[in-house]
């Protein structure tokens, strides 16, 4: 396969999953910030705040308007903006159009739908109001567009690397939420309500609240979560799942079983999933896991940049 096609096939994948989360993130942290409001005596300026620390957003043109409404613009619409969710769309939809032969016809045009219908100003109008509606059609749409690539083409090596890029920006983010909630103050014990809410929102953001609520028919506990989110082998945004399906990837493009590969990006892969199937626990104690986290991104980094360097993904 072509250099140029692996790369574009890897940062549709990217951008797509990272388009979704982003939405995600920010409908949730409306919702939060409503729920907050009813038990707190001011609105949770903080959650908002967070989400860009935690998303890595530049800041906002007006670093002075920080009210939800602009927030929300601001990550979702604004083009000027590198990192919104705009721009990960346009970006995947023009990655896919320099493409299109190793598409599928119905995966390209439910992807320039979802480019369109997301564009349409009238649509957009409603987001200072209630991002609700543009980050729920944001969801579908990526998953609708991940269903019919998965349904409509040969799971050959083009697959693998759009794969490759979905699962580890799914990675990534899982950890960067968990990060940002520790290294956060907010992150801490207190009220039991307003703890229980912005835990719930962890998992909303990872798509594992219902998940976890079937199997664990008990309270949001952090350290559940915690060991959810990290470990979990079936739910496919825990960062063990995640990872395991970007070894898989790797594996089968490089035509090697993992223990064998000379890859620094496998070998790399190979060992924070061995860590995370099978986890040292005075590593993932209360004062250490902040490190471990941070550790553990700074790994998925590393396999990004050896993943540049070995297939020539720019």
């Amino acid at each position: 396969m072509l250099a140029r096609v692996a790369d574009a096939l890897f940062w549709t994948g990217r951008y797509l999953e990272r388009a979704s989360f982003l939405a995600r993130a920010v409908d949730v942290t409306f919702h939060l910030d409503l729920d907050l409001h009813g038990v707190l005596a001011e609105r949770a300026t903080a959650e908002w705040d967070a989400l860009l620390a935690m998303t890595l957003q530049p800041p906002t043109p007006d670093a002075g308007e920080r009210n939800p409404g602009a927030v929300s613009r601001w990550i979702l619409l604004d083009l000027a903006n590198p990192a919104s969710v705009m721009s990960c769309v346009n970006r995947a939809r023009n990655n896919a159009r320099m493409i299109r032969g190793h598409l599928s016809s119905p995966m390209w045009r439910e992807l320039n739908k979802v480019y369109w219908h997301l564009s349409d100003p009238s649509f957009q109008a409603r987001v200072g109001e209630s991002p609700h509606d543009f980050c729920e059609d944001t969801q579908v749409g990526v998953m609708l567009c991940n269903g019919i690539f998965a349904d409509t083409v040969t799971h050959d090596e083009g697959w693998q690397f759009l794969a490759l890029g979905t699962h580890l920006e799914r990675a990534e983010k899982v950890l960067r939420v968990l990060e940002s909630r520790f290294g956060s103050p907010a992150g801490e014990g207190g009220d039991l309500p307003v703890a229980a809410l912005r835990w719930g929102a962890v998992l909303k953001k990872c798509r594992a609240y219902e998940p976890y609520q079937r199997l664990f028919i008990s309270r949001v506990e952090p350290e559940r979560v915690v060991q959810f989110l990290l470990f979990h082998p079936d739910f496919p945004h825990s960062v063990r799942f995640s990872l395991g399906r970007v070894l898989e990837a790797l594996s089968w493009i490089g035509g090697t079983l993992p223990d064998r590969s000379d890859s620094e990006s496998t070998r790399t892969v190979g060992r924070l999933v061995s860590e995370l199937a099978y986890p040292d626990q005075e590593r993932l104690s209360d004062t250490r896991l902040l490190d471990f986290l941070r550790e553990s991104l700074a790994r998925c980094a590393s396999i990004g940049r050896a993943l540049q360097q070995q297939y020539s993904l720019a």
